[in-house]
């Protein structure tokens, strides 16, 4: 766990740098997944999530439920993500340290180093969240799969 050192720079970089690490392990999931269902979209996360989500909740929705749930979460995560990263973090010296959203209509906020030391954390659970299945339920659920076809 990254503490928080109540640097926003700091924060923000661990932000990016762990959404990468999240996304290669939702990729290696996908690719995972492929005897089943391959990949054909294109290059933005939640086009990766949400093929993950369908061709899990295609493939065995009840014993994948979690993963599922999970990767919902993620969703939202990179949203979070996106509105740091796409937006402008602009440090007060009299006032509070301010995000612009990069969106019309989005109003301007207080923003602290904690949210992002608190969202690179949870981009880092995650991470393990969607690994976990991948090393004996997911291996052996496609096994059962191709051993059905098979017969």
């Amino acid at each position: 766990m990254i503490k928080d050192d109540g640097d926003i720079v700091r924060g923000l970089g661990f932000v990016t740098l762990y959404a990468s690490y999240l996304e290669e392990q939702i990729e290696e999931l996908i690719d995972f997944l492929k005897m089943f269902k391959k990949y054909k979209g294109g290059w933005q996360i939640s086009g990766k999530i949400n093929h993950a989500i369908d061709t899990l909740t295609e493939f065995n929705q009840n014993r994948f439920s979690n993963l599922i749930l999970d990767l919902r979460t993620c969703l939202q995560i990179f949203e979070e993500r996106n509105a740091f990263v796409h937006g402008r973090i602009y440090a007060g010296i009299k006032r509070p340290d301010t995000l612009k959203s990069s969106r019309p209509n989005v109003p301007d906020r207080e923003v602290e180093s904690a949210e992002l030391y608190q969202l690179a954390n949870a981009m880092n659970d995650f991470r393990s969240a969607i690994y976990r299945p991948m090393i004996f339920e997911l291996p052996k659920a496609l096994r059962e799969y191709q051993d059905s076809r098979l017969k």
